[in-house]
């Protein structure tokens, strides 16, 4: 992409500070669909202060700036991100908070680690509560902007503290009922941390609950091939899956994309898809289903670049 005078400005910014990144980084590298153009910048911080800085500069040069971790539940578009990509994978770190003793670990994370290290530092710990997470690709910020969660538990339960850096201040911030909802967190700000509270349990019934959940989520969803996770929500009245599998749309494919076999509620990448592809099945997918059903399904999937 042609770089714009703020563009040279900010990237010049980047080199003094030695803060990594990228040009034309290919946004498919880094989603878990493998779909996306070039972001003209993706920046890598690996530090509160480093993110502090990217932010700062990014607004005041008037650039349009994403943040992205895992990149599991994210389509991006096929012409790419014209700015700044915050790429949060680097920003990662477990520590024991000040109350990790006895029948409950405190846990602070940065936001880029993977929801699977900490499930991994907690089953050595002997402390259990992310085990509904097994073999889910995301993140701890994205986990907490998702609410991520799945058979009847969601993050928010394990969740007592959030930091988040918003125009420019660093607030600490302690949940209320009334900020999540079904898949999100609705507090403004870029997620930086977040203190988790475990709970002591057997070793080896957390071993049998990790590999339960695993070999479930295995069994029944396309977790080897490349797509987003779950491509709608969940409407009150049921299933997503199962109402569109009942509209017999398993299979069913617009280019490159295909709605799975193993689970409806998952858009597959066979390897050439583009997002106008998958754009093109999500919208047909509402349609047969509000035509049957009369009930809109809800993108669960956030978009860059490209929407519904």
């Amino acid at each position: 992409m042609r770089r714009s005078f703020q563009l040279e400005i900010f990237e010049k910014f980047l080199k003094e500070k030695g803060i990594a990144y990228k040009e034309d980084e290919p946004l498919a590298k880094h989603t878990s669909i493998k779909i996306g153009g070039p972001a003209s910048l993706m920046v890598f911080p690996t530090k509160e202060e480093e993110l502090m800085e990217i932010a700062k500069n990014a607004t005041e040069l008037d650039i349009p700036w994403y943040v992205i971790g895992g990149g599991s539940n994210l389509l991006c578009a096929d012409e790419g991100y014209p700015g700044v990509v915050i790429n949060l994978r680097s920003m990662k770190g477990i520590a024991e908070g000040s109350f990790a003793q006895g029948a409950t670990l405190s846990l602070e994370v940065l936001s880029g680690t993977m929801v699977g290290e900490v499930l991994s530092f907690a089953r050595r710990k002997g402390y259990s509560g992310l085990e509904f997470l097994a073999g889910v690709p995301a993140t701890v910020g994205g986990a907490v902007r998702m609410n991520a969660g799945a058979y009847g538990r969601s993050f928010s339960m394990l969740v007592r503290r959030v930091k988040l850096l918003k125009e420019g201040k660093i607030e600490d911030y302690e949940p209320k009922d009334g900020d999540w909802t079904y898949r999100s967190f609705r507090k403004e700000g870029i997620v930086v941390s977040v203190t988790l509270e475990l709970a002591k349990a057997n070793p080896e019934e957390i071993e049998k609950n990790l590999k339960d959940i695993y070999f479930k989520r295995k069994a029944s969803q396309p977790l080897a091939e490349k797509t987003f996770g779950s491509a709608f929500k969940n409407p009150p009245c049921c299933y997503a899956g199962k109402l569109i599998e009942d509209c017999g749309l398993k299979g069913y494919r617009i280019g490159g994309a295909k709605v799975s076999e193993r689970h409806a509620n998952f858009i597959v990448n066979l390897g050439t898809a583009t997002a106008k592809d998958v754009l093109a099945l999500l919208r047909e997918v509402q349609k047969r289903v509000w035509d049957r059903f009369g009930i809109m399904l809800e993108p669960e999937v956030k978009f860059l670049g490209c929407s519904l």
